[in-house]
């Protein structure tokens, strides 16, 4: 039994029953066909039975709330009644195990009708801190604040969300991370994704899409909700079911379109997945639907987004039951449970902390990846660090996985790949980075350590993935290439400057236990690269490892200790605190001899990490007579404001100053003309230093 299993496990495995008149169990694979009718009438009558019921729940649930779009939700009832009741394989009380199929929900509009279904199936739930089935009567505290099932379905609400819902696109980047995970494992599972017509402008969605043909990934099942309504007028027509088929016909998929009210039609399109797959196709169901679907007082585009109390509502429901005529006559026999899957065998789990141990020094890597003369030169890329960090990582555990966007300009992959051991476990994503952190964060969910590596422009634009990988407390590591002004010979478009303030403010936010949800790392040599690298896989949570371009010259040796939340202090001083990080800690380090010149007698600290131990800083400020001055390559000022924030907090006097960039170079063939053009040179240090201290200069 697995670690999920044996803490979701129900305490009975009998058919689960609904409170309805007739009972509706799902039906045995292959039980459908043309040469069935009568089953296919049996499966067909009870769908529209269960449809009818989710949808009644979805319409009271959302009224009993003040909060949800039921009109939509229900554009759905039938694709989810069909495929969770009848199509797929999966144990409701354990829907995480790895033989179980998968279902996700790219738009959290669906969260009522969703919660609906987990309901009435048992599916088990957070309650109190313990997992228990969820029931109907739970639903009384949808989107409450001091509920357990929010509008924004996460991780720790029920079993069957494994992971965030909500940012428009970004759900079938979960189901291929979850694809890929199960194709490494031999699993059979399939993933079916279910994605709202306002997802079908996001370049996300498509990123996805595209990486599914390409990896031939047929497991994976995108199924559109396509309806004639916008949020406030028609469907524009290069939305359509016809002009959405032809885009995915056209990107390699078998696209289905059919009636997503129609059960037989639905099933029978889940069908012919198998049989594409012998061909390497995958397919895509194109579904047309009906929002406010059996209640036709709801199904103007004036309803779109809002919900029916009162009166209304009665009417609603009315219609509901009005709409079993003709759909539910009779059930006939009971229909048989299918077989599940057999459950996969448990996996042994590699702990971390015993892989870690198992993980040679930064020298020993060195010497047996036969660069014993790089070593005593003095000098290495941190990013060619992390890349032996990688190795030795996938090496001492068997689960760690990396990602990585444009593979050949940034090498972080360069020696995980070549490893014929680990080759398996490297995945090329091109220049979809938003697409890669969704994936990542699947991956992470079933317990995989993942590095996810891009430049650390191309981060910038995987920003929404990001702050939705914090929130949803995975355990992931980003490795951002190319980091500051060290990127500035490639021009603007590659230099990315302002990620250090947008990453400073997800390393504010705190997990359940109140300990950070993120860091920041910034190494500024081979040592420490390849030492954070380390204590970033042991972290549980998120982390990005932000590396400077360029070789660098050791400053640390294999005795320096790096921690998260913690920073190292490379001159003791008493007139001037000097906080910096990343490359810049090697300006500030040709800085001393002239501060020393000028009779300034300066602390300086590499603050590696964001968060930090702020008391410890403080107490450097002090010894400083209060004054510090904060050295970054990189726009907002945002180490500075890390800084700035302690010293409020503290209540003392201090005084603050920032060196940061204020215009980005037009252009800067080296690192050097980059940190001349935007006053950050050695020479621009030591002249604010005197500024600050009231020496004059010489």
């Amino acid at each position: 039994m697995s670690q999920f299993e044996s803490r979701f496990a129900r305490p009975s495995a009998h058919p689960v029953t609904t409170p309805s008149t007739t009972q509706f169990v799902p039906r045995p694979v292959g039980a459908t066909g043309a040469n069935n009718p009568a089953a296919n009438a049996n499966l067909d009558s009870a769908a529209h039975a269960k449809a009818i019921q989710l949808a009644t729940m979805t319409l009271e649930t959302c009224a009993n709330a003040s909060v949800g779009n039921p009109t939509v939700a229900l554009a759905a009832v039938h694709l989810v009644t069909t495929l969770c009741y009848q199509s797929m394989q999966w144990t409701p009380s354990a829907p995480r195990d790895a033989s179980c199929d998968r279902i996700l929900f790219s738009d959290s509009v669906y969260s009522p009708l969703v919660y609906a279904m987990c309901a009435d199936l048992g599916v088990p739930a957070l309650v109190d801190g313990g997992w228990r089935a969820l029931t109907k009567d739970d639903l009384v505290g949808f989107g409450s604040a001091d509920g357990f099932l929010p509008t924004t379905p996460a991780p720790a609400t029920v079993a069957l969300m494994a992971h965030q819902t909500g940012a428009l696109g970004a759900g079938l980047s979960t189901a291929v991370g979850d694809a890929l995970v199960a194709r490494i494992d031999a699993s059979p599972r399939r993933a079916f994704c279910v994605i709202s017509d306002a997802e079908l402008r996001e370049g996300q969605l498509w990123q996805a899409l595209t990486h599914i043909v390409e990896e031939r990934l047929t497991s994976v099942v995108p199924v559109f909700v396509v309806t004639p309504l916008a949020s406030t007028d028609r469907a524009a027509a290069v939305d359509s079911p016809e002009a959405l088929a032809r885009r995915l016909t056209a990107l390699g998929f078998h696209a289905a379109t059919i009636d997503g009210h129609a059960p037989a039609q639905i099933r029978e399109a889940v069908e012919t997945i198998t049989a594409k797959a012998r061909t390497n196709q995958p397919t895509a169901i194109i579904a047309r639907c009906t929002k406010g679907w059996g209640a036709k007082s709801l199904q103007g585009g004036a309803w779109n987004g809002h919900i029916p109390t009162g009166d209304r509502l009665k009417v609603a429901l009315e219609e509901l039951r009005g709409a079993r005529v003709g759909l539910t006559s009779s059930m006939g026999t009971d229909l048989a449970a299918p077989s599940a899957r057999a459950k996969a065998a448990a996996t042994p789990v590699t702990s971390m902390h015993a892989a870690l141990d198992a993980v040679p020094d930064f020298a020993r890597a060195m010497r047996e990846a036969d660069m014993l003369a790089v070593y005593q030169s003095g000098r290495l890329a941190p990013r060619r660090a992390l890349a032996l960090a990688m190795r030795a990582l996938g090496r001492a555990h068997a689960g760690v996985m990396l990602l990585e966007c444009d593979a050949r300009s940034n090498a972080v992959s360069e020696l995980f790949a070549a490893d014929r051991a680990l080759s398996s476990r490297f995945i090329e994503f091109r220049g979809a980075q938003s697409h890669m952190i969704g994936a990542a964060c699947a991956m992470s969910s079933l317990g995989h350590p993942v590095f996810a590596a891009s430049s650390a422009r191309g981060f910038v634009r995987a920003h929404e993935s990001i702050e939705v990988a914090v929130q949803s407390g995975v355990s992931l590591t980003l490795v951002a290439t190319n980091a500051g002004l060290g990127a500035a010979h490639e021009g603007a478009a590659s230099t990315s400057l302002a990620d250090v303030t947008w990453m400073r403010a997800l390393t504010s936010a705190r997990d359940a236990s109140g300990n950070p949800a993120a860091y920041l790392l910034q190494p500024c040599d081979a040592f420490a690269a390849y030492a954070l690298t380390l204590a970033a896989a042991d972290h549980d949570g998120l982390s990005m490892l932000r590396l400077p371009a360029g070789e660098q010259e050791f400053l640390y040796n294999g005795e320096t200790i790096f921690n998260l939340g913690k920073f190292e202090v490379l001159v003791e001083g008493t007139d001037l605190l000097i906080v910096t990080a990343g490359a810049m800690v090697h300006e500030v380090n040709r800085a001393l001899d002239d501060l020393d010149k000028a009779g300034i007698d300066a602390t300086v600290i590499d603050l590696y990490s964001i968060p930090f131990d702020e008391d410890a800083l403080l107490d450097l400020a002090n010894r400083n007579e209060g004054r510090i001055l904060v050295i970054e390559d990189n726009f907002g000022g945002a180490i500075a404001g890390a800084v700035a924030q302690a010293c409020a907090s503290a209540g003392d006097a201090f005084t603050i100053e920032s060196m940061s960039v204020q215009a980005a170079p037009t252009s800067a063939r080296t690192f050097a003309q980059a940190l001349s053009a935007t006053k950050l040179s050695a020479s621009d240090i030591v002249d604010r230093a005197k500024r600050m201290i009231g020496v004059k200069k010489s």
